[in-house]
C-alpha cells in the first residue's frame, strides 16, 4: 500500500448524500453512518442545538472531533498501555494516535457503518466488525434511534459474531452544549475511582442526599447504579437521561465548550479487571449478545 493509500484509509468521509435525518414536531437528528455511525446534530424546536454540532465529519480516524455523538463498542474510556489479559493471554491493541501509548473508546466509532432500517422518525445502523490490530475479535454492533415527542431513545446492541469468547460492553458518547455551572443531578448510588490503589477500578458508596454533582471544568466523574441524570445545557434547555439496567454506568466529563453525559455498561478500566463481572464488562460466548436502551428527554417547562 502506498503512503497516499494509507493516508486515505485512515480518513473517515462525510459525503452529504450519505447523511440521514429523522425528525418530528420537536426534535431533529442528523446522522453520518460512514463517519463512525455518528449523530452529527440534535436540534430541538425551542432550544436549537442540544449537541455541539459536527459540521464536517471528514477526519482522521485517530483524532476525532469533540462534537456530535458516537457509539462506544466494545468498550469505553481508556485502556492503559493498550493492553489487557483475557483467558491467560496478553492482548495488545493498536494505540490511538492522539492518546500516546493508550487506546480509548473502542474502534467502532472509527469505522464505516451502514443503515439497515429507516423511517421519518427512526433509523438503525449496523457495523460488522472483523478482528484486526485495534480489536482481535469479530463482533456486530447496532444502534437504533427513535423519536417520540420530546424524547429520543438510543438502543445499543453488541453480538459476538466470532468463534471465541470475547469481552465486551457498550455505551454512547454525546457532546452536549456546555452547561453554565456544570451541575448534573443524578440518583446514582455509587461512584468510582477508575484507578484504585490496586490499579483496578475502585467502587465506593455515594451519598445521594443532595442528588447533584457540580462537575468542574477539565474533570471526569464516574458513577453507577443510576436511573436518572439531569442537566441544564446551552441556552437553558433541561435534559434528562433515563437508564436501562444494562447501561448502569455513567461518565460525566466537562470541558469549557461541552458537557459529556455518557451512559455505558461498564466502568472505565474494566478490561484490566477481567473476569470480575462486578465491573460491568461481559464475557460473550460466540453468538451471545448484550443490549440496552437509554432515553433522552428535553424538559417541556
Amino acid at each position: 500500500m502506498t503512503s497516499a493509500e494509507t493516508s486515505s484509509a485512515s480518513l473517515l468521509s462525510d459525503p452529504a448524500s450519505e447523511r440521514h435525518t429523522i425528525s418530528n414536531h420537536f426534535l431533529e437528528a442528523t446522522f453520518q453512518p460512514l463517519a463512525g455511525g455518528r449523530m452529527l446534530r440534535l436540534r430541538h424546536a425551542d432550544h436549537g442545538d442540544l449537541l455541539v454540532p459536527l459540521q464536517d465529519a471528514s477526519f482522521d480516524r485517530g483524532v476525532w472531533p469533540k462534537a456530535g455523538a458516537f457509539p462506544l463498542f466494545p468498550f469505553h474510556n481508556r485502556v492503559r498501555d493498550s493492553r489487557f489479559r483475557h483467558e491467560s493471554r496478553l492482548i495488545r491493541l493498536k494505540p490511538n494516535s492522539a492518546n500516546g501509548a493508550d487506546v480509548i473508546h473502542g474502534p467502532a466509532h472509527r469505522r464505516r457503518w451502514r443503515i439497515t432500517e429507516k423511517g421519518p422518525d427512526f433509523v438503525e445502523m449496523v457495523l460488522d466488525y472483523h478482528a484486526d490490530q485495534e480489536w482481535p475479535f469479530d463482533f456486530t454492533a447496532a444502534q437504533r434511534f427513535e423519536l417520540d415527542g420530546n424524547s429520543l431513545s438510543i438502543g445499543l446492541s453488541l453480538t459476538n459474531s466470532g468463534h471465541a469468547t470475547m469481552p465486551g460492553g457498550l455505551g454512547w458518547h454525546p457532546y452536549f452544549k456546555p452547561s453554565r455551572d456544570g451541575l448534573v443531578l443524578t440518583d446514582a448510588r455509587s461512584q468510582w475511582n477508575p484507578s484504585g490503589p490496586s490499579g483496578l477500578p475502585e467502587r465506593r458508596p455515594r451519598d445521594i442526599g443532595a442528588g447533584g454533582n457540580s462537575i468542574a471544568i477539565d474533570s471526569t466523574e464516574h458513577f453507577s447504579d443510576w436511573t436518572k441524570a439531569t442537566a441544564c445545557i446551552g441556552d437553558g434547555a433541561g435534559i434528562t437521561f433515563y437508564s436501562h439496567p444494562h447501561l448502569s454506568h455513567l461518565v460525566l466529563h466537562r470541558k469549557a465548550d461541552y458537557l459529556c453525559m455518557e451512559p455505558a455498561s461498564h466502568v472505565s478500566g474494566a478490561l484490566a479487571a477481567l473476569p470480575e463481572a462486578k465491573f460491568g464488562l461481559c464475557l460473550l460466548v460466540p453468538g451471545a449478545s448484550l443490549s440496552g436502551t437509554v432515553r433522552l428527554s428535553v424538559d417541556q417547562g
